[in-house]
């Protein structure tokens, strides 16, 4: 996230941590509307610290409107008036979360990360010892709800299609992604290993992997033509065609 800069301003330029660039979040700066801005400040602060539920639950608010902000304008084109609609929010309130609105897409973007990172790593626990098994269910829950849903694709799209310019995103997207490939290189050589099967693991799962987003930026740009359930069944397929079936004893 980006971090607040800590050099003293004037009230007009800054006031409870906003910068001058989101004034139209900050309270009013007359003396004595900045005092009570201070005052209702300070008791608010009282009596919701930080980390409290309501606090996190109102974040998490903040966090479906990006979503939903990218997945109708793209990353570059949300601003703070479309995320407030989104959410039903004044504009005042964002400022109250977080320092600004680069902090706020950025922690929305790392919030589909983490998700997608649990939702796999669930199917994958849940699909037992196998590591054939598991890779399958990885590929499942890559097509269906909660990862598959319109605006996290959208916001993964946005975010693998931006981070060639934005440092902050391709430190998110680096941080998924490739100890995620890691792991799946490891489930194919256990898979080949089980199969007497010869595999290159590294490359196959750099392949699974961008097979998988590139299906989800096909399904983005016509999913009449790219379908959730063709794009599943593709990977399906590229498993498939490197692993044969598992071994039945006699």
């Amino acid at each position: 996230m980006l971090q607040r800069k800590s050099s003293r301003m004037g009230a007009g330029a800054k006031l409870n941590g906003h910068s001058k660039k989101f004034d139209d979040l900050v309270c009013p700066v007359s003396r004595e509307e900045e005092i009570v801005c201070l005052q209702k400040t300070e008791k608010r602060a009282r009596g919701r610290p930080v980390g409290s539920s309501d606090q996190e639950a109102k974040r998490q608010e903040f966090v479906i409107a990006v979503m939903k902000a990218i997945a109708e304008r793209g990353y570059k084109d949300v601003t703070v008036a479309t995320i407030c609609e989104a959410a039903g929010f004044s504009r005042g309130l964002i400022g109250h979360y977080f320092p600004g609105k680069d902090a706020l897409l950025l922690h929305a973007v790392g919030e589909v990360a983490k998700d997608f990172e649990l939702a796999t790593r669930a199917a994958a626990e849940a699909a037992g010892q196998d590591p054939l098994d598991r890779l399958h269910a990885i590929v499942n829950a890559s097509f269906r709800a909660p990862v598959f849903t319109p605006e996290r694709v959208l916001v993964w799209v946005a975010l693998a299609s931006t981070s060639r310019w934005s440092p902050d995103l391709a430190e998110i997207y680096h941080k998924l992604n490739r100890p995620y490939r890691r792991g799946l290189a490891n489930l194919m050589q256990r898979a080949a290993n089980a199969r007497g099967a010869k595999v290159n693991p590294d490359r196959l799962a750099i392949t699974l992997t961008q097979l998988t987003e590139g299906l989800w930026s096909g399904w983005a740009a016509d999913p009449k033509t790219i379908s959730a359930a063709e794009g599943e069944a593709a990977c399906h397929d590229l498993l498939d065609a490197f692993f044969p079936p598992r071994r039945v004893a006699n």
